[in-house]
């Protein structure tokens, strides 16, 4: 048991958690002009294909980088060559000024966009309308509604998870959770941010995971505080406080452990498309950890003192 006074300093904390997300979130969109574009999100050109012996990622990679497209390359089937390319709409002025280089004689018929990155794609790699596998354009009304969608779930979570604490348990812990899964999710969006990390379905899937873990955290640390307040009318929350989280800190280091053990498995040997998901779990994990002892026990202290201070005034 480590029996560390860890409401000291709680503004100092509270203060510079406020500060980095400040700062992530500048740094966004000063420096990089906001968050990342993905084809999810924004819209752009999917294609979907299946590469000649002799041919791989890295003809596909100098193709690209030779060409200026910015691409997203997601090997699917290794044993068939496969894969998918995401091409962003900034890129499709440049496919679109390659295709008219063509001579008249070589085009092939192809009206839109994506139908003209095929021929690209054909002509470049020498492949077979077989070897097309699929090819589509998706719009950027897709990305609204997956943002919109995404954001209405993480409210709706954080409502539900007020309403449910607020009757398992008392109001100020409630509103302390919710406060610091704000927090956690504040925290995230300012890491994907900086690093630029590209949206999509997978982050969505990661940032509500980090909900249903975070506040599993919280409520472990809540509900011994909770025990440690029945009957100890004399003694501060404060103290209440600390000794709960000495108490539940063992257990709360152990989970997380044993979660980033796991989600380092997902980084090390899962698929491709799950390292953004692994990587947002392992930061959230890491900052709900944090906000547990140093955001949210420290709000309800707040809520506490301020709540006494109003009852002592009347």
């Amino acid at each position: 048991m480590f029996n560390l006074n860890y409401t000291k300093y709680k503004y100092f904390t509270i203060t510079l958690s406020f500060l980095l997300i400040l700062l992530g979130f500048v740094f966004t969109f000063v420096r990089h002009g906001g968050f990342a574009h993905s084809l999810d999100f924004d819209g752009g050109l999917r294609t979907v294909v299946e590469l000649p012996t002799g041919k791989s990622r890295s003809d596909l990679e100098s193709y690209f980088k030779s060409s200026n497209i910015e691409a997203v390359i997601i090997l699917l089937e290794k044993e068939k060559n496969m894969y998918q390319l995401d091409i962003g709409l900034g890129s499709i002025p440049i496919i679109e000024d390659l295709y008219s280089k063509i001579p008249q004689a070589e085009r092939e018929l192809g009206t839109s966009s994506i139908d003209r990155f095929v021929i690209l794609l054909r002509k470049e790699f020498q492949l077979e309308k077989k070897n097309i596998l699929s090819a589509d354009q998706v719009g950027a009304v897709v990305g609204g509604e997956l943002t919109s969608t995404g954001i209405t779930l993480m409210l709706t979570t954080l409502a539900i998870i007020l309403l449910y604490l607020s009757y398992r348990s008392q109001f100020k812990f409630a509103l302390a959770s919710s406060i610091a899964l704000i927090h956690d999710i504040l925290f995230t969006l300012a890491m994907i941010g900086f690093f630029q990390i590209k949206p999509s379905v997978p982050m969505i899937a990661a940032l509500l995971t980090l909900l249903g873990y975070s506040i599993n955290d919280k409520i472990v640390v809540f509900d011994r505080i909770r025990e440690n307040s029945h009957g100890k009318d004399n003694l501060s929350l404060s103290n209440i406080i600390n000794v709960s989280i000495s108490q539940t800190l063992g257990r709360t280091i152990n989970t997380s452990f044993t979660t980033l053990i796991s989600v380092v498995a997902i980084l090390v040997g899962g698929a491709v498309e799950l390292y953004d998901f692994a990587i947002i779990l392992i930061f959230g994990v890491v900052v709900g950890t944090y906000s547990s002892i140093f955001i949210a026990a420290p709000i309800s202290e707040i809520y506490d003192l301020i709540r006494r201070k109003r009852k002592l005034a009347a």
